[in-house]
């Protein structure tokens, strides 16, 4: 007997997810004051059906939660930050290995562009611009690295990182970030895999040291 076709909200629940996604990553999600699938739907003035759908994906990826109050961000504490981290921290260098010769011109410019505003958002102090362009600077690599579940899982455990960092704490050493994104920048642009993989992996191990010290600072 053939299966009935499934019937799936198509166009306004993707729009509602990518709304809702994109707050969540831009830290304008509100936490602590819970919201609910009428509300959502309110806001982007659409029916609750396509928001309710796009809501149980999200909790699907891990980044919100229903409870019987509302909907929230996952709270995900340091451990979850740092087992998010050691897992993105190879799928970024597998990332960054197949992205080097599939990387346009016009690619590389963005990460140059991106890496100066990176700079003067460090430099002023703006850590939500910062964080943005960080997401997005990785972003660009993971998107032409050509291997469509690299960036299916590579997305969903950077989404988690950042959500991760909303609910525990963000490490703030933008100055070492920077460096570390110009040693995975101009090994892409000397087309030296072994380099790209290796200064993307590195990143995102210091970056797991600097969490894991800036947790046994604060519990002691």
């Amino acid at each position: 007997m053939p299966f009935e076709p499934v019937q799936r909200p198509a166009g306004l629940s993707d729009l509602a997810y990518d709304q809702l996604r994109s707050r969540i990553l831009d830290g304008q999600f509100p936490t602590g004051r819970r919201t609910s699938v009428v509300s959502i739907a309110e806001q982007l003035n659409m029916s609750r059906s396509p928001v309710r759908a796009a809501v149980e994906r999200l909790v699907n990826e891990g980044l919100l939660v229903v409870t019987a109050v509302g909907i929230d961000l996952a709270r995900l504490d340091h451990r979850d930050l740092i087992d998010g981290l050691q897992v993105r921290s190879r799928l970024e260098g597998l990332a960054a290995r197949l992205a080097t010769n599939r990387l346009s011109g016009a690619d590389l410019d963005t990460l140059r562009d991106n890496l100066t505003r990176f700079k003067s958002a460090v430099r002023s102090g703006d850590t939500l611009t910062a964080r943005r362009l960080d997401l997005d600077f990785h972003s660009v690599i993971r998107d032409n690295c050509g291997n469509g579940l690299l960036v299916e899982n590579l997305r969903r455990v950077q989404a988690r990182v950042i959500v991760a960092t909303y609910t525990t704490a963000w490490v703030s050493a933008h100055e070492v970030v920077v460096d570390e994104h110009e040693a995975i920048l101009k090994a892409l642009e000397a087309r030296d895999a072994d380099a790209a993989e290796r200064a993307a992996i590195e990143h995102l191990e210091r970056l797991i040291g600097r969490v894991q010290a800036h947790f046994e600072t604060a519990t002691n």
